[in-house]
């Protein structure tokens, strides 16, 4: 059996492998660094709330409910039309100044939330990775994995407000790539909803 400290760090590697990888919420949250580091913060930390939920769904044996062929069908339709719902409105906004951009953050915690939760690969991770952690390690993994959640978010939203309000060029970037991103994972969640009926 490993060791507490073992189990912690194997809890940490974890979190980082569900938070790290480019996807909507990142996406979302890139986007939102155009407007505050709390914005960005509060869009992964929304996201990592989806993540509590999914958690306490697999500890409690619901995930496999929630991740039948109906309700599978029904978060991709779900998240492809919020994704490109955000990609639109996200690159409509490109051209509007950065201090512009400032005065309204919206609700960004509930943005992260929704994504998360309407997110077909998140789900995936808890009802594939996330059952196998719980099965294998129990509770004692679960303040590794979202502490290294945390980490990752904390650290991604300082490295993008700080490139964006840094370089002025670095904006229009950040938010041309997020749209497309965006839209990319909302045409890609239609057509394998579409698929699957």
């Amino acid at each position: 059996m490993p060791v507490a400290w073992q189990i912690f760090v194997s809890g940490v590697v974890l979190g980082i492998t569900i938070a790290a990888p480019p996807g909507p919420v990142n996406a979302a949250s890139a986007q939102q660094a155009t407007r505050s580091w709390l914005s960005s913060w509060m869009v992964l930390f929304g996201a990592t709330t989806a993540d509590g939920i999914f958690f306490v769904l697999t500890y409690y044996g619901l995930t496999a409910f929630i991740a039948s062929e109906s309700a599978k069908e029904a978060l991709f339709l779900l998240g492809g039309a919020l994704m490109l719902y955000l990609a639109f409105i996200t690159l409509r906004s490109a051209r509007r100044p950065l201090e512009g951009r400032k005065k309204r953050s919206g609700y960004p915690y509930l943005l992260g939330l929704s994504i998360g939760i309407s997110n077909p690969f998140q789900l995936a991770w808890w009802v594939t990775v996330g059952i196998g952690m719980i099965s294998t390690f129990g509770l004692s993994i679960v303040f590794g994995f979202f502490s290294g959640i945390v980490a990752w978010t904390l650290l991604f939203a300082t490295l993008l407000h700080a490139s964006v309000t840094r370089y002025a060029r670095a904006y229009s970037v950040v938010v041309y790539a997020s749209g497309v991103i965006l839209a990319g994972f909302g045409v890609w969640f239609l057509y394998s909803a579409t698929n699957a009926l």
